[in-house]
């Protein structure tokens, strides 16, 4: 099995602009979190990132896996939701993102969460 086969995609939804959307996390998607990190070996930015901020960097990665952005802008993707909404926003998109990516990297990323 390839590496890029060993990737499995989760599929998760978030009602954006009053529709239920799919986000997912596929080829293209982390093409453009790759040139933004410099590498998928800097995965350690894109959590220390989403930890310092929160409010800018969740709703762009969002959008990023958005697989309909119909009507959608990146400013405003998550302007449906409140403060009290983000743990279960940020439940969402770490399934999403971190569910497409292989198991050794999945580990790695865990560990160096600790």
């Amino acid at each position: 099995m390839t590496e890029l086969e060993k990737v499995k995609e989760e599929k998760v939804t978030l009602k954006i602009k009053g529709k239920e959307r799919e986000i997912r996390y596929g080829f293209s998607a982390w093409a453009v979190i790759e040139e933004e990190l410099g590498g998928l070996d800097n995965l350690d930015k894109l959590q220390e990132q989403v930890e310092k901020h929160p409010f800018k960097t969740i709703p762009h990665l969002i959008y990023i896996g958005l697989v309909d952005k119909e009507g959608v802008e990146e400013s405003t993707v998550l302007d449906e939701y409140g403060l009290g909404d983000i743990e279960m926003i940020t439940k969402v998109f770490e399934k999403a993102l971190y569910g497409s990516l292989p198991e050794e990297t999945k580990k790695a990323v865990k560990e160096a969460k600790k």
